[in-house]
């Protein structure tokens, strides 16, 4: 079963709203030229802020999950189980999560509109990976691995490091 893990953002109501504010400063500003023309440029660079914030974070999430699967971190059974993959390599934990790379080429972003980012992983197995299972139908269990984890516990500070940097 497939894995969607989804993204909203209000950023381009923000956004419009911010540009009313903008607007209005920028009818007000009425100092000397090179203070006029430092603010218009501040000005500038805050226009659309949160959308670009919003687009940049994504960015950095679709490539922080690739990492996280591929990163040789995960738990497995117990560091003296060995497994053998489907792709023939023998390995203990810590482990990635790649085996034949199908979950990892699995990834979809799709963009819904402004506001909107769904990350799916297709592949037949995204779900038992991520959430493992207590009940498999031979008695085992299966670990979880939930890649999504770390990388939805850095984005508020990378958000604030996108903001810091004007949203580059």
């Amino acid at each position: 079963m497939s894995y969607t893990l989804r993204f909203t953002s209000n950023a381009y109501q923000v956004d419009k709203e911010i540009e009313g504010v903008l607007r209005v400063l920028q009818g007000k500003t009425s100092s000397g030229p090179l203070l006029v023309r430092n603010i218009e440029v501040k000005l500038q660079n805050a226009r659309n802020i949160c959308q670009r914030t919003y687009e940049r974070a994504m960015d950095w999430a679709d490539v922080d999950f690739d990492q996280q699967i591929s990163a040789v971190k995960w738990k497995w059974k117990g560091s003296e189980y060995e497994t053998a993959r489907e792709n023939g390599q023998f390995v203990k934990e810590p482990r990635d999560i790649i085996d034949m790379g199908e979950l990892l080429e699995s990834k979809q972003r799709k963009q819904s509109g402004r506001n909107v980012v769904d990350f799916e992983w297709t592949a037949d197995h995204a779900e038992l990976v991520h959430d493992g299972s207590d009940a498999l139908k031979n008695g085992g269990y299966y670990p979880a691995r939930p890649w999504t984890d770390p990388t939805l516990g850095d984005i508020d500070e990378v958000i604030g490091g996108i903001l810091r940097n004007g949203g580059k």
